[in-house]
């Protein structure tokens, strides 16, 4: 793990440091937002550049999906966060937006939504008309969000395997566009 805050000395030596122990992959640790929650962009790219291309780079920390595709454009290839199961238990699910592609620099080609809204009381779709996860093939959005209100621990299950499938979906499509 790449460390040294915000100090480019301080991970530039650390980066030299674990240079000598010739690992097969390094990682970006430490906080990868500001107090502001805005991605520490400057920071990412120095600490990536640091590592050869060829060698895989772990964004630790890094869950949002505007983040994932602004650190897959930097180089970074493995992301590791509670924030899409933790959103998922609390309503919050991601879906991609039909026909667009994911992109660091824009954000309409994702939504999210939120299932404690009331509008979704007679919702009779998936939440991803795209999606091929189990929850997207088999529930509605009205039944979800019935699940929700009743704290069936089961919505937790749903949501997460759905979210976690939008973020293997993410990845196939970030990884189709560097090939």
């Amino acid at each position: 793990m790449i460390q040294g805050g915000g100090s480019e000395t301080l991970r530039r030596q650390c980066a030299e440091a674990l240079f000598e122990l010739e690992f097969d992959g390094y990682g970006y640790g430490g906080w990868p937002l500001d107090s502001e929650g805005q991605l520490v962009d400057d920071m990412l790219q120095f600490t990536r550049s640091l590592v050869s291309a060829h060698l895989p780079m772990h964004a630790l920390g890094v869950g949002h999906p505007l983040n994932i595709a602004a650190c897959s454009s930097m180089g970074y290839g493995i992301f590791d966060s509670a924030l899409p199961t933790r959103d998922a238990r609390r309503g919050r699910l991601y879906t991609l937006r039909p026909g667009t592609t994911p992109s660091p620099t824009h954000n309409d080609w994702f939504k999210f939504i939120y299932l404690q809204d009331d509008k979704h009381v007679k919702t009779n779709r998936p939440l991803d008309e795209s999606c091929d996860c189990r929850v997207c093939q088999r529930y509605t959005i009205g039944y979800l969000h019935h699940l929700y209100n009743q704290s069936e621990v089961t919505f937790m299950r749903l949501a997460t395997l759905h979210n976690l499938r939008f973020m293997m979906r993410l990845m196939e499509s970030l990884r189709g566009q560097s090939a």
